[in-house]
């Protein structure tokens, strides 16, 4: 038995009202607080933090969106190969400035610390170097060298997610041959032997679906990344597949060399 309220009740009826009680405590307080009542409650359980590889554009900030709206902390991840302006932390530069918009819809979710890398050494051995060899493939080449530096950074954080801004607008252009279905799956395997687990929530989306998407949760709608020089040219399919998979050795040979 128990004193509750000045009434003497039984343990049972007491429960009871101390679950109503939380029950309504908890439903007043935003997700925030829901995470840390579930952690707190279940240690067990961990906030799962994703990686989202970020140019600025519209698809990247749609893609950090979806994420965060699913309920992962996000963390941005640009790679910085030309000038630090186009990219760099000043506030300026358009990953910058849609960083901050981001912010603005889900304060909580995603972390005011973008990180900034590049690998210039792998990009030079991928596609440089190759350049008087072979027709080099450079959105292949450039994919490959982004996400050999995610999973780096990731193992060495214990980041068990990465999120990829490819879209189903653009996966249909051989000019974005690197979004293609068939090389979206062997980045996902390939990224998979790491054991991180790959995501792309706007592969199905349209070019306007993106747009709502942003404009729904008060971000601009505009395109703000740079072009990619390589952007309007189209590529063979059959020699792009035979360049990634001459490409992924040496890949996969730098993070071995970059974990030991």
């Amino acid at each position: 038995m128990a004193i509750f309220i000045g009434h003497r009740v039984s343990n049972k009826v007491l429960e009871k009202h101390i679950r109503v009680y939380l029950h309504s405590y908890i439903q007043a307080f935003d997700a925030s607080f829901v995470r840390w009542y579930s952690l707190f409650m279940f240690p067990s359980s961990k906030i799962k933090t994703a990686l989202v590889l970020y140019s600025g554009g519209r698809d990247s900030s749609a893609t950090a969106l979806e994420m965060a709206r699913l309920g992962y902390m996000v963390k941005l991840f640009t790679c910085q190969w030309g000038l630090s302006e186009l990219v760099g932390p000043r506030g300026d530069s358009a990953p910058d400035i849609r960083h901050a918009e981001l912010m603005g819809a889900f304060p909580k979710y995603i972390d005011p610390d973008r990180a900034i890398m590049g690998n210039p050494y792998l990009v030079r051995k991928l596609a440089i170097e190759k350049t008087n060899e072979t027709h080099v493939v450079y959105p292949i080449a450039l994919a490959l060298a982004v996400h050999v530096d995610a999973i780096l950074y990731c193992m060495k954080r214990d980041i068990k997610h990465i999120a990829c801004g490819y879209s189903g607008y653009q996966a249909t252009r051989d000019i974005y041959i690197e979004q293609r279905e068939d090389f979206l799956l062997l980045m996902k395997e390939f990224v998979g032997e790491y054991g991180i687990e790959y995501h792309t929530p706007v592969i199905k989306k349209t070019k306007h679906e993106v747009m709502d998407i942003l404009e729904r949760h008060g971000v601009s709608s505009n395109s703000l990344e740079n072009k990619s020089i390589f952007g309007g040219i189209s590529f063979n399919v059959e020699h792009a597949l035979s360049y990634r998979n001459r490409s992924l050795p040496i890949c996969k040979g730098h993070i071995e060399l970059m974990r030991a």
